[in-house]
């Protein structure tokens, strides 16, 4: 008695991509300061979302950029995960009213080999 093997292979499916179509932006600006020791890009969504309104200070993007960087950093370090998500709080203030507006953004971080991304979860 002889016994056969059925050895048909089923086609692999192409493999999904891990992130939509988002332009990535570079943050070396501000990784290494924060102790970063990989690339590290930012989502042009987040940037965007980011960005002052027109009664702002031009500063208060880069603050903000640097904020999320910090906690993503700070997350990395202390869970010792590779991905993660978080929120993100801040104040907008319209200098005209003199009000302030607090925004939350929920944000995503994925530690790659030699990269990581930070951006909207949306982004991802």
């Amino acid at each position: 008695m002889q016994l056969t093997l059925n050895l048909t292979f089923t086609p692999v499916l192409p493999a999904k991509t891990i992130f939509k179509n988002t332009t990535w932006l570079d943050a070396g600006w501000a990784a290494g300061c924060l102790g970063f020791t990989k690339k590290v890009e930012v989502s042009q969504s987040l940037s965007d979302a980011l960005m002052p309104l027109q009664t702002e200070d031009e500063d208060d993007h880069d603050q903000r950029l640097y904020d999320a960087l910090w906690l993503a950093h700070h997350h990395l370090v202390l869970d010792q995960r590779s991905s993660f998500s978080f929120t993100l709080d801040f104040l907008r203030e319209d200098k005209t009213t003199g009000t302030m507006t607090e925004t939350s953004l929920r944000l995503h971080v994925e530690e790659k080999e030699q990269l990581i991304l930070l951006g909207l979860l949306r982004d991802f």
